[in-house]
């Protein structure tokens, strides 16, 4: 290009002239169109525009180089950081030594409680009994090898694509999260190495493992795995836990037995079918299935060893370790939770490991003596290790999720230890109990008030019935929330969950309140409103999903161990409280106000017979609510309550749930009767040892109490509503009423006969108060309580004598006084049309539903 200065060519794209050094014009990258032949001579230079639109064109972004470049940087990150980690797994490995002294080196583990005292220790003389492969069974030996390392024969110690898929896994959230581990592998973390689960620990497992690999044959490495591993029940090996669970030796194990030990490496204590042999069955069908598609045995004989029997015949072997622990349900459930957070039975029991808790071991002996106290009164000393009869008991501080203590059943005895209180597998039947979680909680969150009123008036047929029925057959007609709770109304229940929405109720219930309720549940319909659920829940699970409501709406996950430190000092594992937000703090006074009502000492008044809160005799001296629940044939009872301080969730029932339990001396084994008493004596010994100081339910901002509400249309009380219907109630501010009821008006009858509704020429009248009929009742439907103050439905007949009408009014007049108006003539029958001044109702159709199981207060 030339310099316009000094006119020397330069070369093309050059920014400054090289010879006078005066500054260029960058040439347009316009394309120039041919010139025509009748146009000018074509300029040789661009215009200033064009110049400045070519110096802004950009470059066009080549993704396929960013992408490799992003590639290669990660692969860059990824190995240095990975070849950091095996730096400091090198740097601090520890020297292999023989099987033999490692073996004689356990130390006790000590338990701790939440004020730092020592209450258990868990020994580290094993209960393990050396033999050698040749006398354990193949099929345990294949079993084990199928589900645990199926390549174990091949590998070098270790499994290179599992390796790779964990790494890229653990390097992502930079910290041990999934699992690679071969069976050697395994030796080497329980033998070598401390429990805290980090990368640089996976690092050294590798490492040590190859060591092993490289040191012992595989069978030496199988032999040693065999004797080395924990079982549960306390038993290293699987002579012991052969033992323990079979009263067998190795050799003599059938497949099905081996199927279940192999199971057990994973999590002895969930697995342990002893304690929970539907959770350990589905176990022993994955190792069945593992040696079916590993080619160890048929699918046939796979079929054939799930349905064979176990046998168990559980042994105490060894003394020492076949004790009871002190606070044993709540021992046992710490070891569980170490187990699922990745420590070895080794790590546990021979680990010196100081494991701290939240175990209060007052309200731990408080909460067992009544469990105890109450089974002996209500049906008598159990007469062996397993009665049939059971309760279990969870409490907890709901401020943080701490579990201050767990009852799984009546005295700890072996060989029943079944966890009642926390097994997953157990799952009782909720009754009334679930109401306000799947119904009452959701409906005030989605803008209800407590003095929300439903009609209870049946409108479902079932196979020829009305339904739901109330556990008194009563209908009572217009009922508030927070009464249809208190008495525990099944056909509010049913309405309301109907009208926020089944699905609504049931996904607030399960993300909400954390509930394990499955698409059968959803399925299930209306039913599940009153406890019609296809399986239930524990009482652990109960009692994590009403602590809810002592800590203002919050929901914490529950806290077993807080911290676990190993022999070197270090912290190797720590929970801190941490929750969900169920319902605002303004929600959640609202459903406090609603439980507390649940336990009224007085009867409730104006909504007819029987009209007890369900809670009325388990009063503590102190503000506390709660919700009652039983199903039917009262085979699960429930109560599950608490104070501002303290929640308490406590089931009794039958064991097995399949039949149901006898009277008790106060009655019926209700949750009121059965439950309650047991809750009860737990409060008021806890309040008074731990001299808790009575507190009330704090009341947030933003809340309004109105005095002037009706309890029969939710709304401002009318100048005709009576005064025994008109009450008081808190509301969350925006919430509350602002118009006028309109379910009581005035109406003429006549003076001689109030059943009959005053025309013209009828003579003397009188004018009384009625209330508006139900508009869910239809003609034929049952008996409505509060029908007695509907208005007269048979008009009076003219005289045809001339006479003079006397009008005698009495404005005063209620529903409920005598003078008022009289009940229908059949009583057990409504009138079967309106008047023409009483709006009509509407007939609905049924309901296509099925009648559940459950629903009793």
């Amino acid at each position: 290009m030339r310099c316009p200065k000094c006119g020397q060519e330069n070369t093309a794209g050059s920014a400054f002239c090289r010879f006078c050094g005066s500054k260029l014009s960058a040439p347009s990258k316009k394309r120039r169109k041919p010139a025509s032949p009748s146009s000018g001579p074509v300029a040789k230079t661009s215009s200033p525009s064009n110049d400045t639109k070519a110096q802004g064109v950009k470059r066009r972004i080549r993704w396929g180089r960013v992408a490799l470049l992003a590639t290669v940087g990660i692969l860059v990150a990824g190995f240095g950081y990975g070849g950091y980690i095996g730096y400091q797994a090198w740097q601090t490995l520890p020297s292999v030594q023989s099987m033999v002294s490692l073996q004689a080196m356990g130390q006790d583990s000590v338990i701790y409680d939440r004020f730092g005292q020592p209450v258990a220790r868990l020994h580290g003389t094993v209960n393990r009994v050396n033999v050698p492969l040749s006398e354990i069974s193949p099929n345990l030996q294949h079993a084990l090898v199928a589900i645990e390392d199926h390549s174990f024969y091949t590998n070098p110690g270790f499994d290179i694509t599992s390796i790779l898929r964990a790494a890229f896994v653990d390097i992502i959230h930079r910290r041990a999260v999934q699992g690679a581990s071969t069976l050697t592998e395994q030796l080497a973390k329980d033998l070598y190495l401390s429990d805290k689960k980090t990368l640089v620990r996976k690092a050294q497992e590798f490492m040590i493992g190859l060591e092993l690999a490289h040191t012992y044959t595989k069978q030496q490495i199988l032999d040693m795995y065999l004797n080395e591993v924990y079982l549960g029940d306390g038993a290293s090996g699987v002579y012991s836990a052969s033992k323990a669970y079979f009263d067998e030796t190795p050799s003599q194990l059938t497949l099905a037995q081996a199927a279940m030990l192999a199971g057990l490496p994973q999590a002895p204590s969930l697995y342990d079918p002893l304690v929970n042999l539907k959770l350990a069955k589905q176990r022993q069908l994955q190792v069945l299935n593992a040696m079916v598609k590993y080619g160890y045995i048929s699918k046939a004989q796979a079929n054939q060893a799930y349905a064979a029997p176990l046998n168990l015949h559980p042994v105490a072997v060894d003394s020492a370790n076949s004790q009871i622990y002190p606070y044993p349900w709540y021992v046992d459930k710490v070891i569980q939770v170490l187990e699922q957070q990745g420590f070895s039975g080794t790590q546990i029991f021979d680990g010196g490991l100081k494991i701290y808790t939240a175990l209060d071991p007052t309200i731990y002996n408080i909460a067992q003596n009544a469990v105890d106290q109450t089974m002996n009164y209500n049906f008598g000393p159990s007469q062996s290790p397993d009665p049939t009869y059971q309760a279990a008991a969870v409490v907890e501080d709901p401020h943080n999720g701490d579990i201050l203590a767990v009852i799984g059943g009546r005295t700890f005895s072996q060989p029943f230890m079944e966890d009642l209180a926390t097994n997953p597998s157990v799952q009782r039947s909720t009754g009334s109990s679930i109401k306000p979680l799947l119904e009452y909680a959701p409906a005030i969150a989605k803008g209800y008030t407590q003095m929300s009123v439903i009609q209870d008036v049946p409108i479902f047929h079932v196979n020829g019935q009305w339904w739901p029925h109330n556990d008194n057959h009563l209908y009572r007609g217009y009922l508030t929330l927070r009464d249809a709770l208190a008495i525990s109304d099944n056909d509010v229940a049913v309405h309301l969950l109907h009208d926020i929405g089944l699905d609504y109720g049931y996904y607030f219930a399960k993300n909400k309140f954390g509930l394990p309720l499955t698409t059968a549940d959803l399925h299930a319909g209306l039913g599940i409103a009153i406890g019609g659920l296809k399986e239930g829940f524990n009482v652990l699970e109960m009692t994590q999903a009403y602590a809810t409501f002592p800590n203002n709406g919050v929901r914490m996950t529950p806290i077993w161990v807080t911290k676990v430190v190993n022999p070197d000092g270090a912290v190797v594992f720590q929970d801190s409280p941490h929750g969900t937000v169920v319902l605002t703090p303004q929600q959640d006074y609202i459903m406090e106000k609603m439980m507390e009502r649940v336990m009224d000492p007085n009867p409730i008044p104006s909504i007819g017979p029987g009209s007890d809160a369900t809670g009325i005799n388990l009063g503590i001296g102190r503000p506390a609510a709660g919700k009652t629940g039983t199903n039917n044939g009262e085979a699960d009872a429930w109560f599950l309550g608490y104070t501002p301080q303290l929640m308490v969730g406590v089931w009794e029932g039958n064991r097995k749930g399949e039949y149901r339990q006898p009277a008790t001396p106060n009655g019926p084994a209700y949750g009121d009767v059965a439950a309650g008493p047991i809750w009860q004596k737990i409060m008021e010994q806890v309040d008074a040892q731990e001299h808790l100081p009575v507190e009330h339910f704090p009341r947030p901002s933003g809340m309004v109490y109105l005095n002037d509400i009706s309890i029969t249309s939710g709304k401002i009380a009318s100048q005709y509503a009576p005064p025994q219907d008109v009450e008081g109630a808190w509301f969350i501010k925006g919430t509350q009423p602002t118009t006028i009821g309109d379910t009581h008006y005035p109406v003429k009858v006549l003076a001689r006969n109030p059943n009959e509704l005053w025309q013209q020429g009828c003579g003397a009248y009188v004018t009384t108060i009625a209330l508006r009929r139900e508009s869910d009742w239809h003609p034929g439907g049952p008996y409505i309580w509060d029908s007695r103050y509907w208005a007269p439905t048979k008009m009076c007949t003219p005289s045809t004598a001339p006479s003079k009408t006397s009008p005698s009014t009495s404005p005063s007049s209620s529903p409920s006084s005598p003078s008022a108006t009289a009940a229908p003539s059949t009583p057990s029958t409504p009138p079967s049309s309106p008047a023409s001044s009483i709006p009509p109702a509407p007939v609905v159709a049924p309901s296509p539903i099925t009648a559940p199981s459950g629903g009793k207060p």
